[in-house]
């Protein structure tokens, strides 16, 4: 038993795409989807050499690989552990909010540990989280990000406040999701998102606070 269902089901959540949009770009059925993924049939090979080169992974990964995210996001190219461009930086494994899942139920943001991992070097010890960036986010005017940005967020203590004033940093809760903009007065700590919506904070409420710490962009 090949791979490809498996493979098949995790490229059409990563890629956010329902099993009839994931369908109708091979001119399948989402009842072939379905079989795919249940494992109650296989692609003929013609069907999977289609889905392979449409993503960009190779025929024999698709088959017989349990693909990782980076795989699918076609992020091996560029980060490998083994690479001597890496020199010291240590590759993380960081949660990874995709887009089909950003405004599903608040359960998907407060179980990090549920959310698939992405492999990255990065240097910090502190936490990571990484959003797949899709314009249905809500930002401020002055945030870019196109819709290939992977988006990490780096959790951001109390020692470390000074650190967030005029920082991009994310409003992340089972009551509220955007993308905002950090100020510091005194004791108060607002995270705006525009000139109606912003969360304010004191001193001691919370624990840490998400900041904005880089994006990554194919090219």
């Amino acid at each position: 038993m090949s791979n490809v269902g498996n493979n098949i089901k995790k490229l059409r959540k990563v890629k956010g795409m329902s099993q009839q949009a994931f369908g109708d770009v091979f001119n399948l059925t989402r009842g072939n989807i379905s079989s795919y993924e249940e494992m109650r049939a296989e692609p003929k090979i013609e069907i999977v050499l289609k889905i392979a080169n449409y993503f960009g992974i190779p025929v024999q990964h698709l088959i017989e690989k349990n693909l990782s995210v980076n795989e699918i996001l076609n992020f091996n190219d560029y980060f490998q552990p083994n690479s001597p461009v890496i020199g010291r930086k240590r590759f993380v494994q960081i949660p990874l909010l995709e887009r089909d899942v950003l405004f599903e139920a608040s359960s998907h943001f407060v179980k990090l540990d549920e959310l698939p991992v992405i492999e990255f070097p990065l240097q910090s010890r502190n936490r990571f989280i990484a959003i797949e960036y899709s314009d249905i986010i809500p930002v401020p005017n002055d945030f870019f990000a196109n819709s290939q940005s992977i988006l990490f967020f780096e959790e951001v203590d109390v020692q470390s406040l000074h650190t967030l004033d005029n920082a991009f940093g994310l409003c992340f809760s089972d009551q509220e999701f955007f993308i905002g903009k950090y100020s510091l007065e005194d004791k108060e700590i607002s995270l705006s998102l525009n000139a109606w919506k912003k969360v304010d904070f004191t001193l001691g409420e919370k624990e840490f606070f998400w900041k904005l710490y880089g994006k990554f962009d194919r090219v």
